[in-house]
């Protein structure tokens, strides 16, 4: 009884999926379908736009979800992995795509395979498909697709799994630190500021301060599990790339009763460089 169950439910998402295939091969006006928990949506952006926006901000549309997609290839299966798809039907798909989705134990059903994604008019090499061609895995080249940097997603790893606080990747230089709040950044800035010019910069929280310190040291991308909605904002201005896990309103202090210390010395200040010098002046010894 249990087998016949799993098989009628395995066939049950076969016959969607293959629904959903038939629908997008009618209709020329979308690009990918996807079903999850009985609502299927209609998405119609060109190439990956609408996977590279799901899997940022509406994840949990593409977790364990039935999707068609029109071409798959390489930026399309690595984004599918991400949002941990369940099934994914294909009238294309690319050998490398093909080979990605069965690595990550995604069943795949394609009407056509051929070696490389080519674009539109099969003049060339599709563009997408061309940017991650020497990439390995789906984490890379979700990386790449976003203008991230692997390593910056590795330095947050570590940062995660050891007692640390900041770490600064420049000139093929790794550097760790552990002292609390904005110490060491604080250090950085006013005794060694060529270590943050141009650097890439995993940080366990970024506030206000710590965004000020970073932009006027010229940091190039910043990687976090918790940022402030001023932070992003000043970040944002100096368009320094900010890839954050979660965005609060405000950092708060240690036992969550206010704000947090530090950025309330300077919640009315503007100026990134002012900001820095107050910091400067008040809490280095």
């Amino acid at each position: 009884m249990i087998v016949a169950v799993v098989l009628t439910f395995l066939s049950g998402c076969v016959n969607k999926g293959e629904q959903l295939l038939a629908t997008l091969e009618q209709r020329s006006d979308i690009g990918m379908l996807i079903c999850n928990h009985g609502e299927t949506t209609e998405y119609s952006a060109p190439g990956v736009q609408d996977l590279l926006r799901l899997t940022a901000e509406e994840p949990e549309r593409l977790k364990g979800a039935i999707v068609a997609d029109r071409r798959v290839g390489k930026a399309a299966a690595s984004l599918l992995i991400e949002g941990q798809v369940k099934k994914v039907f294909t009238p294309l798909v690319s050998t490398p795509a093909r080979v990605m989705l069965e690595q990550a134990g995604i069943p795949l059903h394609a009407k056509e395979e051929i070696p490389l994604m080519v674009n539109m008019d099969g003049t060339d090499l599709c563009p997408m498909e061309s940017k991650l061609l020497e990439a390995e895995t789906a984490e890379e080249c979700v990386a790449l697709l976003r203008g991230e940097s692997l390593i910056g997603r590795q330095m947050l790893e570590m940062l995660n799994q050891q007692s640390l606080s900041l770490l600064v990747y420049n000139d093929s230089v790794l550097t760790t630190h552990d002292n609390r709040g904005i110490q060491d950044l604080l250090r950085l800035i006013s005794e060694q500021p060529e270590r943050l010019n141009g650097a890439i910069v995993a940080d366990k929280l970024v506030g206000k301060a710590a965004a000020a310190i970073m932009a006027v040291g010229g940091v190039k991308e910043i990687h976090t599990n918790l940022i402030c909605t001023p932070a992003r904002e000043l970040l944002e201005q100096e368009h320094i790339r900010v890839v954050a896990t979660e965005e609060v309103p405000q950092i708060l202090n240690r036992d969550h009763s206010a704000m947090c210390p530090i950025d309330a010395q300077i919640v009315n200040v503007q100026s990134k460089e002012e900001c820095v010098a107050l910091l400067q002046a008040r809490l280095l010894n």
